[in-house]
């Protein structure tokens, strides 16, 4: 913990950028120009994308460069890497990796959550580590705050992955080793677990991701009693609740990874990322997520992304849907933390999802 202190001078940070093209001022949500480039390849030394969210204002795709702790930007209009926003204290760490990186359409602002791999590495038997969510402005291109979250469990639970927002500027973290959702107010100020199971036992893999609409949280669980199952909070509870969503077909869910509701559905659809096989399709038609409709499962193509490749998240840009595709193979570059790959493949799986929702 001896890094805190630097760490946590975030909000009045310099810090570093490759290169920046990016909008003076932003083009309002939901107007950006229309994306149907197919599936394409961005080419970004060590990238290796754990998560990435549509910036909806500035048209640009954010994606956390896991093994880096920093966030690349990219314009896929361009096919460019705009900028590499890096965060003293934080990028270059071993100890510590990007992962969830949520934009709130709301506000505008960007939710980035750094994590320890330690849990990861154990299965749960090691939560130590550092673990911290950043809130960021792509605007004035600065980080306005940052939380310490390893100090609201006291290392007691750990795993922080993904976050999402609700309509009164409250952050949702959640962690997987076991369970639990953090909720951050708006000034990240105050840090109050809100949903915690009983006991707390470290190994069980839990949630692993988030996805929001309206006042529903969507949580899915890795310890359910069908491989897997979805849960909704009501994000008005002072504490959170979860309640089964039941699915038809009860089909089982594999363990899973990120979540997420494109936009393009409201709220009514949602895709289940599964690491080694693809993206699980699930639909409320009444958007109420009282239950659901597992409709089926796009695949990953792997003679398109290529040996090695797994399936973190799903991310719409524009119109279109795609799999992110993450790699962990690959030997260390000598002075750095990951591997020397530099082609990354985007899969356009529009067609596929629409196609389950007829």
């Amino acid at each position: 913990m001896s890094h805190l202190t630097t760490i946590f001078a975030i909000s009045s940070l310099l810090f570093r950028r490759a290169w920046a093209t990016l909008p003076a001022t932003p083009r309002g949500h939901n107007h950006c120009p229309p994306f149907s480039g197919g599936s394409f390849i961005i080419d970004r030394f060590q990238l290796y994308p754990e998560n990435a969210d549509w910036d909806g204002d500035h048209c640009l795709l954010y994606l956390s460069a896991l093994f880096n702790a920093s966030v690349a930007v990219y314009n896929p209009y361009t096919a460019q890497t705009v900028e590499t926003v890096e965060f003293p204290g934080i990028t270059g760490r071993p100890d510590v990796h990007a992962s969830g990186l949520t934009w709130d359409k709301r506000t505008g602002l960007l939710s980035i959550v750094m994590n320890s791999p330690n849990p990861f590495i154990t299965g749960g038997q090691d939560v130590s580590g550092d673990n911290f969510l950043i809130k960021y402005d792509p605007s004035s291109r600065r980080p306005l705050w940052a939380v310490n979250l390893t100090a609201t469990g006291q290392g007691a639970y750990g795993g922080f992955q993904e976050a999402e927002h609700d309509a009164r500027g409250n952050t949702y973290v959640v962690g997987t080793y076991p369970s639990s959702i953090l909720r951050i107010d708006k000034k990240g100020r105050r840090v109050t677990p809100w949903y915690l199971p009983s006991p707390i036992v470290t190994t069980t893999r839990g949630y692993s991701g988030l996805a929001a609409t309206g006042d529903i949280l969507l949580a899915n669980d890795n310890n359910g009693g069908n491989g897997g199952e979805i849960y909704r909070f009501d994000m008005r509870d002072a504490t959170g609740r979860p309640r089964l969503v039941p699915r038809t077909p009860n089909l089982p869910l594999p363990p899973t990874d990120a979540i997420y509701l494109p936009p393009k559905y409201h709220g009514t659809v949602l895709l289940v990322a599964i690491n080694t096989v693809g993206i699980v399709v699930l639909r409320s038609r009444d958007g109420t997520w009282r239950a659901a409709e597992h409709l089926g499962t796009v695949a990953n193509d792997m003679a398109f992304a290529g040996p090695g490749a797994i399936v973190p998240t799903a991310v719409q840009i524009g119109e279109s849907l795609y799999m992110v595709e993450l790699f962990f193979a690959g030997q260390i570059v000598p002075g750095t933390n990951a591997g020397n790959r530099t082609l990354f493949p985007m899969y356009d799986i529009t067609a596929q999802v629409d196609a389950l929702l007829v």
